[in-house]
């Protein structure tokens, strides 16, 4: 009993000493865009868009591109945005997308660059 009970503060310890050293390597966001980040790397899914009602429109067409697909039929109007795949090392990321590879966006790297001034 004894012997378990300093196992577990032994990694408590450990992961409260490491928790800064891994920062940015794993969380996740809700919203129009969820996105799960793993070992740094970021797998951005975004919710489908659904329109039922007199909004939708009353007319059938469809359309499908390299940024996702629609599809609308008489008071019913469905969109799917393709998912984005961000990977790389902080200051050098791309993403990853069915439109092709791509610098990851600027903004993505302001963050890191401000975190990176924070710690020290």
């Amino acid at each position: 009993m004894k012997k378990s009970i300093v196992t577990l503060l032994m990694i408590i310890a450990f992961a409260a000493s490491s928790s800064t050293a891994s920062a940015g390597w794993f969380g996740a966001k809700f919203g129009a865009a969820p996105s799960l980040t793993l070992f740094g790397q970021t797998l951005t899914v975004p919710v489908p868009s659904v329109v039922l009602g007199a909004a939708a429109g009353t007319s059938v067409s469809g359309s499908a591109s390299t940024s996702g697909a629609s599809v609308s039929l008489p008071f019913i109007k469905v969109g799917v945005k393709t998912p984005k795949l961000t990977v790389g090392v902080p200051g050098a990321k791309v993403s990853v997308t069915a439109g092709g590879i791509k610098k990851a966006s600027a903004e993505a790297d302001k963050k890191s660059t401000a975190k990176k001034k924070r710690k020290k």
